[in-house]
């Protein structure tokens, strides 16, 4: 029986490295996939969630035959971290011989993971089934699908990992983890981790979508309420979905939301999807079957920068989304980027400016990072493994505080501040109030 660990790593606090990622506790999907799989064939599986535990000892010289740790569990697979510096520091500990990486960080730089790690191998692409191969060949991982080595100092790298047939995946192994230790903000606590489907068929410049091939898939409806119902048992009250795009397949989502209120499963739930894919019929079967909030990719306020991100989405369509939501009680959050290529301090303005008009419960401002194996990295002449920004107008330092200055302007205005009072009493409101000076202090 092959022993083995399974390890989310941890990164440092809530907000870390040089472009401020955040580190929430999320439950770790892709690991709880693998070890479903795994114990399938007879393993015994140890999970380590370090961003919960960071001090937890797990003897890690002898008690396991391979140990998988993950820089980038799936809700980290589109903006991984960067901070190279922690990661060394949080992998000081493990024995190379049986160190093998996956996630965004090494799916994109192989090479450079490899000579920098000392580790065994890493894995390129969507990991469950290749963890599920290399355990049952640990011999054979020299060119196997989906894995890197150096040999003779000479990368090697398998064949593309073909994406993952998500009808086959087992539930989750739910009963790994504890929901107590995981949480979101603007969502609640016992927070599960969930998809319905994997992959988008959209091409945006700035995506690192390397992570999930290039079939768009979907889970059955009674395969997802299963896993529901399992999270549930185990203690989970609220789920985030963490499908690219949620209702891109209107149907889907249909027959799924009826689901639930056919079944009378009672569970607050968000999601993340383009503002140009949903309906206001559709949104309002989503409140109705339990989705409390939902989260839009907007980008930028300036349509001469989106029109550059290939996103192909339009301000009015955004307008509107974010209007029908709102109409049905549904609480928003908008994503907006900053220092896109070509983008000015003028554009950065006027993005803070339609996130004003907009008007979204909660506006999340991020440096735009250019990670590697997306358009705008390959157009721009990187030689490092992972720059922090784009050339431009501001540098990381000045899009990082900029980013900073206006999350801050748009959540402490005092209408903003009055309006989320009266909308969810002090106790909500003070949480996030919390989170903001975190995030103003961190």
């Amino acid at each position: 029986m092959s022993r083995v660990l399974l390890v989310n790593a941890h990164w440092g606090g809530l907000f870390s490295g040089t472009v401020r990622r955040y580190n929430r506790r999320f439950v770790p999907l892709g690991l709880l996939n693998a070890a479903s799989l795994l114990r399938a064939d007879g393993a015994e599986v140890t999970l380590w969630d370090a961003r919960v535990y960071p001090e937890r000892r797990v003897g890690l010289r002898s008690a396991y035959d391979h140990i998988f740790v993950t820089l980038s569990s799936l809700d980290r697979w589109q903006c991984p971290n960067t901070d190279l510096d922690a990661m060394d520091r949080f992998l000081e500990a493990f024995p190379r011989d049986r160190l093998v990486l996956l996630g965004a960080q090494p799916t994109v730089q192989p090479d450079a993971l490899l000579r920098r790690t000392g580790a065994r191998a890493v894995i390129v692409g969507e990991p469950e089934a290749t963890i599920q191969n290399m355990v049952a060949a640990p011999d054979a991982w020299s060119g196997m699908t989906g894995v890197a080595t150096l040999e003779d100092d000479a990368l090697v790298v398998g064949p593309a990992t073909p994406g993952l047939d998500l009808e086959q995946l087992p539930v989750p192994a739910f009963d790994l983890i504890d929901f107590q230790d995981y949480r979101y903000e603007v969502l609640g606590g016992n927070m599960g981790v969930l998809e319905l489907t994997r992959g988008c068929p959209w091409r945006c410049n700035f995506c690192l979508l390397a992570m999930y091939g290039k079939q768009y898939r979907r889970k059955r409806i009674d395969q997802m309420l299963r896993e529901i119902r399992s999270a549930m048992t185990q203690g989970m009250e609220c789920v985030y979905f963490h499908d690219l795009e949620f209702t891109l397949d209107h149907q889907l989502v249909t027959v799924f939301c009826e689901a639930l209120l056919t079944e009378g499963i009672a569970l607050r739930w968000t999601c993340q999807t383009r503002p140009d894919t949903v309906t206001q019929p559709l949104l309002a079967l989503m409140k109705e079957a339990g989705c409390e909030l939902i989260h839009f990719g907007v980008e930028s306020g300036s349509e001469s920068v989106l029109a550059t991100t290939n996103k192909r989405q339009t301000l009015a369509a955004v307008e509107q989304a974010v209007g029908w939501a709102h109409e049905l009680g549904m609480r928003t959050l908008c994503f907006f980027l900053l220092g896109l290529p070509g983008e000015t301090r003028a554009d950065m303005d006027a993005t803070l400016a339609f996130a004003r008009k907009l008007g979204p419960t909660y506006a999340s401002f991020q440096a735009a990072t250019p990670y590697p194996m997306t358009p705008y990295h390959e157009a721009g002449g990187f030689t490092e493994p992972f720059p922090t920004s784009f050339p431009g107008p501001l540098d990381t330092d000045a899009l990082r505080a900029l980013a900073r200055s206006f999350t801050m302007a748009y959540h402490l205005r005092p209408g903003y501040l009055m309006d989320r009072l009266r909308s969810t009493g002090t106790r909500e409101a003070g949480r996030e109030i919390g989170l903001m000076a975190r995030y103003l202090f961190a």
